[in-house]
């Protein structure tokens, strides 16, 4: 029996440690007894086991833990994948429907035009020629509109007595209009005027319409801004007076959006200006 020094707790022969406190057994071995180097080497080697153990353990969980987490993020990655996808389907299958439709409905709309267009060219041959010398008309008219910068003063003057008599409606200029159109002739007299016979927005000279012709005179004074100022005389009325005023760029746009190109240019062609 072996007695422990430390609690006095008696233990069996073959005890390395105390039943009661755990220290280590002293006293006379037996042969058979292991001894305390082997003993120590066992305890440290048991301890090594234990670490080992749970180093292993631990490394185990991680593992599973990483493999885990990527199996996650696998299985998340691949239902996006799949959901893209039908969402894709889905949305190119009506598109494609509809662009099937659509080639169809053009094929269907491209033969009919072709049939009208064939129906059409075999029985209307004349109209489709008066509506081709109607265009090339168009073309030409456009090609000769009128530009302020490149009016001539006979072109302004012929223009500014269409656009007084069609769209300013002023009387007087009107009958010059149509004394104009009857003659096929327009008279046009520069007159010079003095300081006190200009506005200080106005050019100082007075470009007189068909002088002498009827028994009232009217005409027109620019402006230093591309203005233009609609003045009349009435017979025996000293002195010509404002009556209204517009810009050489809406006489321009009037008379080329009105088509009166030709009717301007025509007047222009028979236009006598005095005084230039």
């Amino acid at each position: 029996m072996k007695k422990c020094n430390k609690c006095g707790t008696v233990n069996s022969k073959d005890a390395i440690f105390c039943e009661n406190c755990g220290s280590k057994l002293s006293g006379v071995q037996s042969s058979d007894t292991i001894s305390d180097n082997n003993i120590d080497n066992t305890y440290e080697k048991q301890k090594d086991d234990s670490r080992i153990r749970s180093k292993n353990l631990r490394r185990s969980q991680v593992n599973s833990k990483s493999n885990g987490l990527r199996n996650i993020v696998v299985t998340v990655a691949i239902i996006i994948v799949i959901v893209i996808g039908a969402v894709s389907l889905e949305y190119f299958k009506p598109n494609r429907q509809t662009e099937n439709s659509r080639n169809s409905n053009s094929t269907v709309v491209q033969k009919d035009k072709s049939n009208s267009s064939e129906k059409s060219s075999s029985s209307n041959s004349n109209s489709y020629s008066e509506s081709s010398s109607s265009s090339e008309k168009e073309i030409s008219d456009n090609s000769e509109k009128l530009s302020v910068s490149t009016l001539t003063n006979k072109q302004n003057a012929a223009s500014i007595l269409v656009y007084g008599a069609l769209k300013a409606d002023v009387p007087l200029f009107k009958g010059n209009y149509e004394l104009s159109l009857k003659n096929s002739q327009l008279y046009v007299s520069l007159v010079k005027l003095n300081d006190d016979e200009t506005e200080a927005d106005e050019t100082p000279i007075l470009y007189e319409l068909a002088p002498g012709q009827m028994d009232s005179s009217c005409g027109y004074k620019l402006g230093r801004n591309r203005e233009v100022y609609f003045y009349s005389q009435v017979k025996d009325t000293p002195g010509f007076s404002r009556i209204s005023a517009t810009t050489q760029d809406e006489i321009v746009d009037y008379i080329n959006s009105h088509h009166l190109v030709d009717k301007v240019n025509e007047i222009a062609n028979n236009t006598v200006v005095n005084g230039e």
